[in-house]
């Protein structure tokens, strides 16, 4: 069973904003539109990886993906964790494509591409076993101690993997997507002894999410892009003409003539993306929206159910609880 669902990663949704939001010619938009591509690769290699794990026996494994922990000062991070009665096992995705060497001597994969083109990357299988460490001691300090295994899944079945001569042992905890409930089922046939029922798996499930702790990332601090340059106004959806205007209780747009009641909730989620999920004042969400009224935006607000705290002149606007959990961008 899922108890930790994947969903679309927060850096994706903050690279959105910031590239509707930012001129064409923007100095800082080809480092921002290069990482978007290189994450939404992962994430669509971290969904091929589901697919597959779908297929695993509902009762028997509890499914966690993307965990975030803390042991003391600093934090680990798992792409997707499994726990059994038996054993756990972490899931490390990579979305790479080509050739992939995997070289011991200094600790390295190397991707070759499709163009001819060679790249670095640190060595999947050592940042695995780190974090089956890490996982190891966060257990321990809650006196939960179990078997923890780990498998780095290529999710591209294309990829072809290589390693030096005399060290393909290493290459055992690297698995083709396709693969991997085969990969799963070899794991649990190693551990045959129950360490935990059911009852104590869902515990442990429980204090994992509990203690998980979302990145907070200023995107606009990242790239160094100063909130002047952040273009303001609803964006049409049909065309992507901006600003829209408000009439008649209705967005309307003076480039297409299309019309849209509910053309503010991307806008709103924009500026919370933008700035950090920080809190919001009723007038920086009417500035950001166009809007020639702070009582107009206070009753869009309203209409949104957004949490707040305080009140009149002091009232902030909060993002709602559920506004970062989307499977794919609108």
């Amino acid at each position: 069973m899922i108890e930790k669902d994947r969903f679309l990663p927060i850096r994706i949704q903050k690279n959105h904003a910031l590239l509707k939001r930012i001129s064409k010619n923007h100095p800082k938009r080809p480092d921002i539109e290069s990482d978007q591509t290189r994450r939404l690769a992962g994430y669509k290699g971290e969904q091929a990886v589901d697919f597959h794990l779908r297929k695993l026996p509902v009762k028997e494994y509890i499914i966690l993906h993307d965990l975030r922990l803390s042991n003391d000062k600093h934090f680990f991070q798992i792409d997707t964790l499994l726990l059994n009665s038996n054993f756990a096992l972490i899931l490390e995705v990579k979305n790479y494509s080509g050739t992939l060497y995997f070289d011991p001597d200094f600790n390295q994969l190397i991707q070759t591409n499709s163009k001819g083109e060679v790249k670095g990357y640190p060595n999947p299988i050592e940042q695995a076993a780190q974090q089956c460490a890490e996982l190891k001691k966060w257990l321990q300090k809650r006196n939960a101690a179990i078997p923890i295994e780990f498998l780095v899944i290529i999710s591209k079945p294309s990829t072809i993997l290589k390693a030096a001569p005399g060290y393909a042992k290493m290459l055992q905890k690297v698995q083709h997507v396709q693969f991997l409930l085969k990969s799963i089922e070899k794991v649990k046939s190693a551990y045959r002894n129950e360490i935990f029922i059911l009852k104590d798996l869902k515990k442990i499930s429980r204090a994992l999410i509990k203690e998980h702790t979302p990145l907070s990332f200023d995107i606009l601090e990242y790239y160094g892009i100063p909130p002047a340059d952040i273009q303001t106004g609803v964006i049409c959806k049909s065309c992507s003409h901006r600003p829209m205007k408000r009439h008649f209780g209705t967005w309307f747009c003076l480039k297409c003539q299309s019309k849209d009641k509910e053309a503010h909730l991307h806008a709103v989620k924009d500026i919370f993306l933008l700035n950090n999920h920080a809190p919001l004042t009723n007038q920086k969400i009417c500035g950001f929206l166009n809007l020639p009224s702070g009582d107009i935006a206070k009753k869009l607000l309203t209409s949104m159910q957004l949490p707040y705290s305080g009140t009149k002149k002091g009232r902030v606007y909060l993002p709602p609880p559920a506004c970062q959990q989307i499977k794919n961008l609108e």
